[in-house]
C-alpha cells in the first residue's frame, strides 16, 4: 500500500512525499497505516506527543483530555458505543488534534491499533460496579495487562495507569483487590509504567459529594455505615488530571507510584457534615449497622447506573489514606487543593435557599 507522509520545512511550508508501505510491516493486523506524529515549527500543536488515552469520556479523562490538548498533543480516544458520548473533547485541542477510534477491550487487534502510532498511552478505563457483561476482572485486571503488553511489544515510550489508593489484595472490596491484581499485571508486562493511585476524586462530575445530596434527598435517611468511620482523603479532579500529565513530561516518573491525595483526611461522617452545611439543608445522617448498608446497596444495586453498591460500602468501611512514605503530589511539584475551597462552588446549586442570599444576607440583589 502507499500512504503519504507531511513534513514541514522550517518555514512552515508543507511538502508531501510519497512513500510505500510494506503490507507485511504492519503491525498488531491493524489496517496499516500507523498514526503519524506532527512535528513542525511553530504554534501550539508543534509537540511530538501523541497520546492514547483509554478512558476518556469518563469523569476524570475530559480533565486528562483538556490539559493535554492545552499544549498543543494530538489525541487519540478510543470508545465504545456512539460517539455522541465523546464529541464534548473534540473542543478541547486545536483543530484536528482530538480524534476518536471505535474499539472493544474484549479484541486485541483493536487494542493494538488504538496504541499503533503513538508514543504515550494513558489508561484511566475502570468500572465501580459489575454487570453481567463487563466483571471487575475482565475491565481492572484483564485488560491493562493486556494493554500493559502491547505496549511494551510497539516499544511505547511512556505508559500510565490509573489505579485506586484503596488498591489492596487484602481488602474486602471487590474493586480494591481487583485494582491491586491490575497493578501487578501492569508491572509484571512493563516495569517502566507509572501507577497513579488517586484517592476518592471530588469534581463538578464526583460519585461522592453530588451522590450525598442526591440520596439524602431521595430516601428517608442517609445511611452511614457503623458512624461513618471510615477515613478519606478526597483530592480534586483537576490535581489528578495535573500529577498524569506532569507523568508524561517527566521521565524520572517511570516505574514509579504516586499515590495522589488531598491534603486533608476525613471521616465518613465528617464529610457528610461538610455537604449539608455546604448546601444549607438538614443533616439526616443516621448510623446504621453494615447489615442494614448492605441491604440498602443491595437494593440500589438492582437500578441499571446504581449511584451505591454493597462493595462500595464495603470499601468506606476501611481507611483510604496515603502512607506517610509513599510518593504523591507534592514530588510531582504540586500543591492539592482543599475540598473546603473548591467543592462549594458546584455543591451551591442544591441549596433550597436562594443563591443570591448567604447567612440571611443578600450577596447580590436580584435584578
Amino acid at each position: 500500500g502507499l500512504h503519504i507522509k507531511r513534513r514541514f520545512t522550517s518555514k512552515g511550508v508543507a511538502v508531501a512525499t510519497l512513500l510505500s508501505a510494506c503490507a507485511g510491516s504492519q503491525q498488531g493486523g491493524s489496517s496499516g497505516m500507523s498514526l503519524s506524529v506532527k512535528t513542525f515549527s511553530g504554534g501550539r500543536s508543534s509537540t511530538s506527543i501523541q497520546a492514547t488515552v483509554f478512558g476518556a469520556t469518563g469523569f476524570l479523562g475530559r480533565y486528562v483530555v483538556s490539559k493535554l490538548g492545552q499544549f498543543g498533543c494530538r489525541v487519540i480516544v478510543p470508545y465504545r458505543g456512539d460517539e455522541l458520548y465523546c464529541r464534548h473533547l473534540k473542543v478541547m485541542g486545536d483543530l484536528g488534534q482530538i480524534n476518536f477510534h471505535n474499539m472493544s477491550i474484549r479484541s486485541l487487534k483493536d487494542i493494538e491499533h488504538s496504541v499503533s502510532g503513538s508514543n504515550v498511552v494513558i489508561n484511566l478505563l475502570g468500572k465501580h460496579f459489575e454487570t453481567r457483561r463487563w466483571s471487575f476482572q475482565d475491565v481492572n485486571v484483564s485488560f491493562p495487562s493486556a494493554l500493559a503488553e502491547v505496549c511494551a511489544e510497539q516499544g511505547i515510550d511512556r505508559f500510565i495507569h490509573v489505579s485506586g489508593l484503596g488498591a489492596s489484595v487484602e481488602s474486602p472490596s471487590a474493586w480494591a483487590r481487583s485494582k491491586a491484581l491490575g497493578e501487578i499485571g501492569v508491572k509484571e508486562a512493563l516495569p517502566s509504567a507509572t501507577i497513579m493511585r488517586p484517592a476518592t476524586i471530588f469534581g463538578d462530575e464526583d460519585r461522592i459529594l453530588n451522590r450525598m445530596v442526591i440520596m439524602s434527598r431521595h430516601l428517608p435517611f442517609y445511611p452511614l455505615v457503623n458512624g461513618g468511620q471510615g477515613k478519606q482523603q478526597p483530592v480534586h479532579v483537576d490535581d489528578v488530571a495535573t500529577a498524569i500529565v506532569e507523568a508524561v513530561k517527566n521521565q524520572t516518573t517511570a516505574g514509579k507510584t504516586y499515590s495522589l491525595a488531598g491534603p486533608k483526611i476525613y471521616t465518613m461522617k465528617e464529610l457528610t457534615d461538610f455537604v449539608f452545611e455546604a448546601v444549607m439543608d438538614t443533616n439526616n445522617c443516621v448510623s446504621v449497622p453494615t447489615s442494614v448498608g448492605m441491604a440498602i446497596g443491595f437494593g440500589v444495586e438492582q437500578l441499571p447506573n446504581p449511584f451505591l453498591t454493597r462493595d462500595e460500602l464495603r470499601l468506606q468501611a476501611t481507611d483510604v489514606v496515603m502512607g506517610e512514605a509513599e510518593l504523591g503530589l507534592g514530588d510531582l511539584g504540586i500543591t492539592p487543593g482543599a475540598m473546603e475551597d473548591l467543592a462549594e462552588r458546584y455543591l451551591f446549586m442544591y441549596k433550597k435557599q436562594s443563591p443570591f442570599i448567604d447567612d440571611k444576607n443578600y450577596v447580590r440583589t436580584p435584578q
